[in-house]
Parts: structure tokens; sequence; C-alpha cells
């Protein structure tokens, strides 16, 4: 009797702590952080290869791009990604490194592709996980410019449901729009905008789908100012939500600097109770067009 008992009890403990061991399992796997302010319509530097590889192919150009992002920022405060990528003419290569609770190390490599005519784009990038797990996936993504002002664009994530650390990844379609206000030109996302009259701005929203259905909305603007100065000021905010449209997550970024920029984003759960993270990045850029 009371070895039943026993392994009763420990049966009924293992069922409660089961979403604990799900949780902490799910928290070994990141995004990117570029992923979190930007969106697949608005980047063509090499931050789309994390976002949308169909945006590496927009313009002709060479990119580099480093990331670093601390949790929790504060006294307690740790570092939790290392991000470092280039592009050229559409060919990319990035890392991602990742440190987790417990001495848990995530190593993430990515390849991308993306060639473009005229008002259409598309690419493809080849993704790698390491440390814990060994396994790879794929992205396609296409960008088009509807009208001068609007781009729309989508994304398929995740092809093959990679396993990453005991956890698989979904198939996760996002489909988005950028309006780019009046008196705001070029392309380029945070770092690549050249306004008129020292304005730039534009507006974004994305949707994410995936087997079950709708998995969240997300929606943001970006305002450029002094464009025409030697270094323009840029500001984004960007509101991620779920299904029912419930805040999820907020973004507030910060970027000086156009071919050469540095920038700063916080990000905060929904209930704004705190700053999750804060990243620290910097890009430059160079057209290679006429």
């Amino acid at each position: 009797m009371k070895g039943g008992e026993t392994v009763r009890r420990s049966s009924g403990l293992s069922l409660l702590l089961l979403p604990l061991l799900l949780s902490a399992a799910s928290a070994q796997v990141a995004s990117n952080r570029a992923t979190r302010y930007l969106y697949p319509t608005d980047v063509t530097d090499a931050r789309a290869l994390w976002v949308n590889p169909g945006g590496l192919g927009r313009i002709k150009e060479a990119s580099i791009h480093l990331d670093v992002t601390v949790g929790e920022p504060g006294p307690g405060g740790r570092l939790r990604q290392l991000t470092a990528g280039f592009n050229s003419r559409g060919f990319s290569l990035g890392y991602q490194r990742d440190l987790f609770d417990g001495g848990v190390r995530g190593h993430t490599y990515r390849l991308g592709f993306a060639g473009g005519a005229r008002r259409l784009a598309a690419g493809g990038a080849a993704t790698l996980y390491r440390g814990a797990s060994s396994s790879k996936g794929w992205d396609v993504g296409v960008v088009y410019d509807l009208a001068p002002a609007l781009t729309i664009g989508g994304v398929i994530a995740n092809i093959g449901r990679p396993i990453v650390r005991d956890s698989t990844q979904p198939v996760t379609y996002t489909a988005g729009a950028t309006l780019r206000l009046p008196g705001a030109g070029g392309l380029g996302g945070v770092g690549g905008v050249v306004g008129m009259a020292g304005v730039s701005g534009a507006i974004s929203a994305d949707v994410r789908i995936m087997s079950d259905g709708v998995a969240g909305y997300a929606f943001g603007a970006r305002m450029g100012l002094r464009e025409r100065t030697a270094w323009p000021l840029r500001l984004l905010l960007r509101v991620d939500t779920d299904r029912t449209l419930r805040r999820a997550g907020f973004a507030l970024g910060l970027s000086v600097g156009a071919d050469d920029l540095i920038g700063a984003v916080a990000t905060a759960p929904g209930d704004l109770r705190r700053v999750d993270a804060l990243s620290l990045y910097g890009v430059s850029t160079r057209r290679l067009t006429r």
C-alpha cells in the first residue's frame, strides 16, 4: 500500500511539475532580437536575414550588423544574445549566440540568398542550430512594392519543423504591409530612409499564422527627424498582441545615423511592469547602385 501510495504521489507531483518543465524547455528557444522591432516589409540590410530573407534582394547593398542584448537590464541583468552578420548583393551570413539559464548555450547559423527585379524581391535562408541540439530549418520570403509608398510581403518560417533543444518549432506564416507616409522616401527600415524636408515616417503591421489559426498581430510606427543632417534621429514604437488583440509586448527604439547607425531597443511584456530586455545594435550600409 505504501509503495502504491508513493507511486501515486510521485505521478501527481510529476503532473504538477509538467507545465513548469515544458515552459523551461520552451525557454531554451530564442528568436532573433531583430524580429522584435522590425517587420518583414520594412528591412533591407543584413537584419533582413532574420526577419524576411526576401528583403535582402530589394536593393543592391553591402551591410554588416552587430547586436548585443541584455535580459532584465539593471543590477541583475545578464547577457542573453549576441548577433553578428553581413549582406552583400543578396548573399548573407549570420550568427546568433544565446545564453540561457542553467549554463545552456545555443548557437544559430543562418545562410541566406535573395534576388529582385523591379518591384519584386524573393529569397530564402537555411538555419543550422547547435548547442545541446542539432537541427536545421528553412525560411522563404517575398516582398512586393504594390505602390510607391506601399510594400506588402510575407514569410514562411521553420519549414521542416526543426527541433531545437527538445522544442519543435512550428511552421509560421507571416504576412505584413508597410505604408510610407508623405514626405518619406527610400527603403531600408530603421536605418535606410532618406526623407524629404528633414522628416520621414511609416506605419507597419503584420499577422502571424500557425496550423491552429492566427497566433498574433503586430502594429508599429517609425519616424525620422533631421533627415538631411549628418546625424538623423529615428524613433520606433511597436505593439504585439495575441489573437484576441490583447497586448502581449511592447518595443521602443531609438537610433542615430544613416548609412552608419547605432541604436537601442527596449522591450517589455504587455502589462509594462518591467523592461525584459535591452538591445544595443549597430548597422553599417553601403549602397552598390548608382
